[in-house]
């Protein structure tokens, strides 16, 4: 009997680090590794669902999605609407299409070591080859130009970049953002940068990478600023309609058009009323951030200070991996440092986007581990 056998690219899709943590972890554990803001929806956009079930017609959009939305994001960004945004169910949508669209069989595309760990699945699905450049321990995970020059060759057809960074929620300074700027123009590189944490700033809001006339295509969502990560609601845009052309294409394909209920609502988030319930979030996330970094500072504990939220990079004593198969049976789950590339290890990423109550305990938990325990 013939064997249905998988594709071949499916060698390279593996459940993700945090899924095995997740689903091995008991069923009662407090879950700092998810990358989601564990808020409910804001009061304002509950309303104001609805009211869209009630009196929305609810059918398709077009494929690149409601203009009014498109128009309210290319006013966000404070650019010119000119069919350059397209609307996905997610940011994780766009980035497949983008790549999709842009990403031959041979190509290489560059990533920062450490970095989101979907990027490199997806690359190999499509055949090309991924090829990392250093964010430094040794320098607080700064740019490390030298590694990011070596790793350019012939076959660089882009780059893709998480600002700020998942998962060491740092964001790349003005220099290391006109230093990239530079080698991608002078290398023609095809720059997609992921900015969906960009809204969860502490102090000051990251530059983005919008505003340059490079080949740049943008990929962001209301999931981590609104806390509307179920809704599946993001976008790819760029200064220049024809890079989002293909995106289209390919969007329409994967899924006709993004949630149209969640295009609505994503409308409201993004009015004066959704952007001060953006505030609101970004707030609590600041007081979750004092607790955990006050405790682990008092317990002697390293970590790096992050200038985004939700994500604090912590040391840890021993094997990041041990550790947190150790604490996730003690109850709490957080991810290895080393899931998003080998110069994470030693470290473990803990989101404090969660209820206070839980994210004290967890934290008295990781710290007690901490004092006591080397792996």
């Amino acid at each position: 009997m013939k064997e249905i056998r998988v594709a071949d690219h499916m060698k390279f899709v593996k459940k993700s680090a945090i899924r095995q943590l997740v689903d091995s972890a008991p069923a009662d554990a407090i879950n700092l590794g998810l990358g989601e803001i564990q808020f409910p929806l804001p009061e304002f956009l509950k309303q104001k669902a609805a009211e869209i079930i009630n009196f929305k017609n609810i059918g398709y959009s077009t494929n690149a999605g409601l203009i009014e939305l498109r128009k309210a994001i290319c006013d966000y960004y404070q650019c010119e609407f000119n069919d350059n945004v397209c609307i996905t169910a997610g940011a994780e949508e766009a980035l497949f299409a983008a790549l999709f669209s842009y990403i031959n069989k041979g190509d290489e595309v560059l990533i920062a070591n450490p970095t989101f760990l979907a990027y490199k699945t997806i690359v190999e699905m499509l055949g090309a080859e991924v090829s990392s450049f250093s964010l430094d321990p040794q320098n607080e995970f700064a740019l490390n130009e030298n590694s990011l020059r070596i790793a350019i060759t012939d076959k660089t057809k882009a780059m893709i970049l998480c600002n700020p960074s998942n998962p060491l929620g740092i964001a790349l300074n003005d220099h290391e953002i006109d230093l990239i700027i530079d080698i991608c123009r002078k290398n023609k590189i095809l720059l997609i940068v992921d900015e969906v944490y960009r809204e969860l700033f502490l102090d000051e809001r990251s530059r983005s990478f919008l505003d340059t006339d490079l080949d740049t295509i943008i990929i962001s969502s209301l999931s981590k600023s609104h806390c509307m990560s179920g809704w599946r609601i993001g976008w790819a845009i760029s200064q220049k309609p024809e890079l989002i052309a293909p995106i289209i294409k390919t969007h329409q394909y994967i899924c006709t058009c993004a949630p149209v209920m969640s295009q609505f609502l994503a409308l409201e988030a993004l009015s004066i009323e959704g952007m001060q319930a953006k505030e609101e979030i970004r707030i609590k996330l600041a007081e979750n951030r004092k607790f955990a970094i006050d405790y682990i500072s008092n317990a002697n504990i390293e970590f790096l200070l992050n200038s985004s939220s939700p994500y604090l990079f912590v040391k840890v004593n021993g094997d990041d991996w041990k550790v947190a198969e150790a604490l996730s049976k003690m109850g709490v789950i957080v991810i290895p440092g080393s899931a998003f590339g080998s110069n994470g290890k030693g470290f473990v990423r803990i989101n404090y986007g969660i209820e206070s109550d839980k994210l004290s305990k967890s934290i008295i938990i990781l710290a007690k581990f901490q004092k006591e325990i080397i792996l």
